[in-house]
Parts: structure tokens; sequence; C-alpha cells
């Protein structure tokens, strides 16, 4: 999933800079997984969604060296929770890349 929290760095409670700092341009999951143990976060991620990747894109995402990748649980809880995203793949929606 893409999103664009821009808007919400100023009221993100654990500061503007720790987004910017560890998570800009590249796979963020694990440290969402990582801060955000209640998953009460999972209720805002709509509001700042872009759109999703097409599975052959997802090697082009940039990973922190040496970083694990989110666990299959947290995974899951992430899928079940965002209903509302677009699956271009599936749901017949055209794909178009704007970079």
């Amino acid at each position: 999933m893409v999103f664009d929290v821009t808007r919400w760095l100023p009221e993100h409670p654990g500061g503007s800079a720790i987004i910017p700092e560890q998570a800009l341009n590249m796979d963020a999951t694990t440290f969402f997984e990582m801060y955000h143990l209640s998953r009460r976060s999972f209720v805002y991620l709509e509001q700042f969604y872009i759109g999703d990747l097409k599975p052959s894109e997802l090697c082009k995402v940039p990973v922190r060296e040496g970083e694990k990748p989110p666990s299959a649980g947290f995974l899951e809880q992430l899928r079940d929770f965002t209903t509302w995203r677009l699956h271009p793949s599936t749901d017949g929606i055209k794909v178009f890349k704007s970079f």
C-alpha cells in the first residue's frame, strides 16, 4: 500500500520527524508494526491511502538493509482491516504509473 502522510506529520504522536527519517520512500511495514502494537492506528490509514502497487512492482520498493520482514500475523491483520483497498488485478481497475 502507498500512503501520503504529509498532512499527518505535525499531529503524529511520535513526532513529525520520525516518519521522514525512518520510512520516507521505502517499505515502512516493519516500522509500522513495531511502533503500532495496539492496531488503533489502522483506523487512520484509509484517509492517507493513495493506492497499491502491482505485485510485480513490489520488488522495486527499497527496504532498509538488514531489516526483518513484517510478521505474517501483522500482514494478515492489516489485510483484514483494510477491506477498502483497491485491488487492480482483481477489481478490473486500470493501473497508471505517474512517476
